[in-house]
């Protein structure tokens, strides 16, 4: 085996065995991807995207994680969107918080100073990345004391 070693967990390169490798039974398939955990996560009250109308003017409105944020955003005024797309907020915060360079390229590439169809834009444009992220991408295999990667189909 090829030795890294953690917490009793010997990883291969196909196959992650606990110390006390037992029988393969419960067996079950879970998706995983790391960098969609980490963009779909909830986060705290102080990384939380808090919604403005212009400094010193909030809505009250807040999101901790993107489908909240998707929420809001078919909720909130229109000004709101546009001040933090011009200020370039929401870019700032998918990729710095939520860790998603792809979706906060694509919120920077909206106008803040264009039409009325800003909404459906950043909707169309969070909506459509949730629905990416939420795809599988990694099989996990899991049974008791035992995962077992395998590779993207």
């Amino acid at each position: 085996m090829l030795g890294n070693t953690l917490d009793g967990v010997t990883m291969t390169k196909r196959r992650l065995y606990t110390k006390n490798n037992t029988t393969r039974h419960n067996k079950r398939n879970v998706e995983v991807d790391a960098n969609a955990v980490k963009a779909l996560r909830t986060v705290g009250d102080q990384e939380a995207f808090y919604f403005y109308e212009a400094i010193g003017k909030p809505t009250g409105e807040h999101a901790k994680n993107l489908m909240d944020f998707l929420e809001k955003v078919k909720t909130v005024k229109t000004e709101s969107l546009k001040f933090h797309l011009q200020r370039n907020d929401f870019r700032n915060w998918v990729e710095k918080i939520l860790g998603d360079s792809r979706l906060a390229r694509a919120l920077a590439a909206i106008s803040g100073s264009g039409s009325d169809d800003v909404r459906k834009t950043v909707c169309e444009a969070v909506e459509s990345r949730i629905n990416e992220l939420k795809e599988p991408s990694t099989g996990l295999t899991v049974a008791e004391n035992t995962l077992v990667l395998l590779p993207a189909s």
